[in-house]
């Protein structure tokens, strides 16, 4: 049975189950007629799916690696004895049984499960999420088709376009048992044994398909009336709502909203937490564990976000999270432009460190001092405070100079200060190491213990108050130890400085006025188009104003604020 790719891909994939067994053509009926290798040597491995979390379900609701057989003939092909493997050396690893067919311009979704006792398509092989092969040969051992695949992504699978072809894609809309996407690409052709396999292409970062920066992805979150209700009531608290992107329902995902100054009800333009590992910790959306669709209601220019993180990452050296704007719907209710955001978690850290399973904290208004450390909040990996009481500790000593040397035992400080170098430039004032005048300590930053340094790393967070206020004394208005005795000591600080202008400098030199107006012509349609944001077109447009001129200030501020750089 045959359906259009399309339809499928709207069910997003969550309910295979009995229709796939109905696909792949097993019944009750007797095999057909052997088939000759004219036949059978058309057939190919069409998709593989590895790492199944979200996707297809087999008969009995449960989830697993698959790959699908495509037949572009006009004859069924009945498979009893035939091999199917995953170690080419083997071809006959498992054999296929009696009643599995195989039928005429059609699919056969074979579950490599490693447990054959659910069904005549379920095969005892356990494919790698770290790469391998796959191969489907004839009884006499000579191989139809041979495929090798290197690290696979959660809930993408590789995939032939259109079927049959020599074109592979890594897939978002995986489709078992339906056709591919179209294409013109050639037919794969005959196996030949003295070839090697057939190898897919390196699936890449995936997470760039939805976080590349000139990317404006379109979002629509699907929450039931009970969600809804659930989030008016209580916003802080998850609820399960399904993803819908490029064509596909990805979830159950979790949802909450956030933001203080920024908070608006579910009802307003509400901002989102997305966790796609809520509900089940395997899943990954584009290899994500969580992002955040922030409303920018506190920032009516609409680009502090996108281009206070892109300015972080163009000088380097700071583990800072990628962002682009997004058009979000509820329901399919518009609700307008946000500013999308990678939160730092061990997908983003994997980016910077070589080990990215440490601990990640995020700052919430809390400070290298005793009374302050409860404010250390655990987003990801193991809840292990040791570096951050030992750079506590370390802070207490005097001189200046010398607490500055026993702190760098628990935190790279050269590391410290271009992240603090990078808040100055950009004018990040509502993040830690700096605060508003009425609270003892910041918030928006997080750190990162890496384990192979066995030392800790700042991450810039919640940057939408970036490019407001250039002349601001970006010493005198320090609340953080760290920095305050950082400043202290003429080593620390004179790294600190030069830091600030090798910046500076970077950021002139890649010309980032012309990359601010860039985006504002990019983003101008949505932003006129968003029907909840809280300011006028007017007000955004002299807030991008604003923006121009922070940036074209910038140097005459710096300097008045702290020396040359040294030689």
């Amino acid at each position: 049975m045959l359906r259009g790719a399309g339809a499928m891909r709207r069910w997003g994939w969550m309910a295979l189950g009995a229709l796939g067994l109905a696909a792949a053509g097993c019944s009750g009926n007797s095999d057909p007629a052997p088939v000759g290798a004219e036949v059978d040597g058309q057939i190919t491995i069409n998709e593989i799916q590895v790492v199944n979390v979200l996707s297809a379900k087999d008969q009995s609701g449960a989830t697993g690696a698959w790959i699908e057989l495509y037949n572009p003939t006009d004859r069924n092909v009945p498979l009893a004895g035939y091999g199917v493997t995953d170690f080419l050396d083997d071809p006959h690893k498992k054999v296929l049984p009696a009643g599995v067919v195989l039928p005429a311009g059609g699919h056969l979704v074979l579950w490599c499960d490693g447990n054959s006792a659910s069904g005549a398509t379920h095969v005892d092989l356990l494919l790698s999420r770290a790469g391998g092969a796959v191969g489907l040969s004839r009884p006499d051992g000579s191989y139809i088709d041979r495929v090798s695949f290197g690290v696979q992504e959660v809930d993408f699978s590789a995939a032939r376009e259109p079927d049959g072809s020599t074109n592979w894609v890594t897939e978002w809309a995986v489709s078992p048992g339906a056709a591919n996407p179209a294409g013109d690409a050639q037919p794969a052709g005959a196996e030949v044994a003295t070839d090697p396999p057939e190898a897919v292409p390196d699936p890449g970062d995936l997470s760039e398909r939805f976080l590349g920066y000139d990317l404006i992805p379109n979002i629509d979150l699907r929450i039931s009336d009970d969600g809804m209700a659930s989030l008016r009531a209580n916003p802080n608290n998850w609820t399960q709502a399904m993803l819908v992107y490029a064509g596909r329902s990805y979830g159950p995902v979790g949802v909450n909203l956030k933001g203080t100054a920024s908070f608006q009800p579910i009802d307003g333009k509400a901002a989102f937490r997305v966790n796609a590992d809520k509900f089940d910790k395997q899943a990954r959306f584009f290899g994500l564990k969580e992002f955040l669709l922030n409303n920018m209601t506190v920032d009516p220019s609409m680009m502090h976000e996108r281009l206070g993180y892109w300015a972080m990452r163009q000088v380097g050296g700071v583990p800072a999270s990628r962002s682009n704007h997004a058009v979000v719907t509820v329901n399919g209710q518009p609700y307008g432009l946000y500013a999308n955001v990678e939160e730092p978690k061990d997908p983003l850290m994997a980016r910077y460190f070589p080990n990215p399973s440490g601990s990640v904290y995020t700052i919430h208004y809390a400070d290298f001092v005793g009374a302050d450390l409860t404010g250390f909040q655990l987003q990801d990996g193991p809840d292990d405070t040791t570096l951050i009481t030992g750079l506590t500790n370390a802070l207490t000593l005097k001189p200046a100079d010398a607490a500055m040397a026993a702190a760098a035992q628990f935190v790279d400080v050269h590391a410290f200060n271009r992240y603090w170098a990078a808040c100055v430039v950009t004018g990040h004032w509502g993040g830690w190491p700096y605060a508003p005048a009425n609270e003892p300590a910041g918030a928006n930053a997080g750190t990162f213990a890496d384990p192979t340094t066995n030392k800790l790393y700042f991450i810039p967070e919640g940057i939408n108050d970036t490019f407001m206020t250039a002349d601001f004394d970006f010493i005198k208005q320090l609340k953080s130890v760290l920095p305050k005795t950082c400043a202290a000591s003429p080593a620390c600080y004179q790294d600190f400085v030069n830091q600030v202008w090798e910046i500076l400098t970077k950021l002139e030199h890649i010309d980032w006025k012309t990359e601010q107006t860039r985006v504002a012509a990019q983003i101008a349609p949505y932003a006129a188009a968003d029907p909840k944001k809280p300011y006028s077109d007017g007000d955004v447009a002299n807030f991008q104003t604003q923006m121009q001129n922070f940036i074209t200030s910038r140097w005459a501020y710096v300097s008045k604020y702290i020396p040359p750089p040294s030689p």
